[in-house]
């Protein structure tokens, strides 16, 4: 009996040491959670207001005759950090199968790793964003990751915070699946500024053109990015879905960059990498715009301010099918969907928009920190904190000295 209450009498104290371990691990979590809050900047966001100015920029209008249409895919992952992070293949694998659709461009954007593009060569490219709030964005083209986030859910300063550090890095950003539990939403889209591109098509969600238009509308130069976001290559409708054409004279980083930050992209979805809808040409006259597509179209959309439709007119010229339509003077932007026909398995083009500017700057100015209410932030965590330890230390137990023996 005694060995009994013994074994017990351990067992006990065993499970209030662990939980006094796990407790103070959890303490030191979140103490370094708090720490990132703590210490994030606080911003003066750039005005939101649409696009104005006399003429408008055509992204399509000077393409470089170097340049051609070349084949991308910026999201897809494959087995890393141990498999915690749902990516069913290795890289080599995950390459190969884009190499098979005949991809140009072909990224492994694993989270907060550059690893995949260093093991097979292809395009540099990862996922950011470690939060419950599915805030992420992609990285393109850079060489650094940005390890930062800020876990429990982020308002738009943090999230100007992460866009400002990839941006610092030279890499292109792009805010990756913005649907996906409201990771951006679109008061946030509205309100940042900095970012370069939207991951308008993924297939884990539907198009994301109330968020794009909520960009667009509010005077952000935000092109239009397509991507699989596939997980396993052998998932069904996960891999060769979306993509996004992107005019460059070459796959080099420098040159994908540059044509994503003008605009030279092209929104695409189609089934195993190909698909039979094809842009021609995208001008602007006066306040006229003309797009030309050719292949099965079911339906083409010309979306002004707030993504309202414009009166689109259609014409078929010998197999070339011919859409115009006017800017209203509130119009911001007027950008373009194709849509395929009954046959084409659900084909779609999504055009990036021509948009009013006065030839010299497109878009939003960046936000900048705000400093005196950044610096009045970390003051105050400064004081919160110094009164926590002050009042821990104050309730921990004094140790009373043990009395000296009187020698006499």
């Amino acid at each position: 009996m005694h060995a009994v209450r013994a074994m017990t009498s351990a067992l006990a104290r065993l499970c209030w040491f662990c939980a006094a371990q796990a407790m103070t691990g959890l303490l030191a979590v979140l103490l370094l959670v708090s720490l990132l809050y703590a210490t994030t900047s606080l911003y003066v966001f750039a005005v939101s207001q649409p696009f104005v100015g006399p003429g408008w920029y055509n992204p399509y209008g000077d393409l470089p005759a170097a340049g051609r249409w070349q084949k991308a895919n910026f999201h897809a992952h494959s087995i890393a950090w141990g498999g915690l992070t749902n990516g069913g293949q290795s890289a080599q694998d995950v390459v190969s199968a884009y190499a098979g659709m005949r991809y140009d461009i072909v990224g492994v954007s694993n989270y907060h790793s550059l690893s995949a593009s260093e093991v097979t060569g292809t395009f540099p490219v990862y996922e950011q964003g470690w939060n419950v709030q599915k805030s992420h964005r992609l990285a393109i083209g850079g060489d650094k990751v940005v390890w930062r986030d800020y876990p429990l859910g982020q308002t738009a300063h943090q999230q100007q915070d992460i866009i400002n550090r990839i941006r610092a890095t030279g890499a292109v950003v792009a805010l990756a699946h913005p649907a996906i539990r409201d990771g951006h939403s679109l008061a946030d889209l509205r309100r940042l500024s900095g970012y370069d591109a939207l991951e308008v098509l993924n297939h884990f969600v539907a198009p994301a053109t109330a968020q794009w238009d909520a960009a667009l509308s509010a005077g952000r130069a935000v092109w239009v990015l397509a991507n699989d976001d596939s997980h396993d290559i052998h998932g069904a409708g996960e891999t060769g879905v979306n993509w996004t054409l992107v005019h460059t004279p070459s796959s080099a980083a420098a040159d994908v960059r540059l044509a994503i930050r003008a605009g030279r992209t092209i929104g695409v979805r189609g089934q195993r990498g190909q698909a039979h809808l094809q842009f021609l040409s995208q001008h602007i006259t006066g306040d006229t715009l003309e797009v030309r597509v050719r292949g099965p179209v079911g339906r083409v959309t010309i979306s002004g301010q707030d993504g309202v439709a414009r009166n689109t007119v259609i014409t078929d010229s010998a197999g070339i099918i011919i859409a115009r339509a006017i800017a209203r003077s509130d119009d911001g932007y007027l950008r373009t969907t194709v849509q395929g026909d009954s046959t084409s398995e659900g084909e779609l083009l999504l055009l990036n928009p021509v948009v009013r500017w006065d030839g010299q700057a497109l878009g939003a100015a960046l936000a900048t920190v705000d400093t005196s209410r950044t610096s009045a932030l970390r003051w105050i965590a400064f004081c919160l904190y110094g009164a926590a330890f002050t009042s821990i230390r104050a309730r921990q137990p004094r140790r009373v000295p043990r009395a000296r023996p009187i020698l006499t």
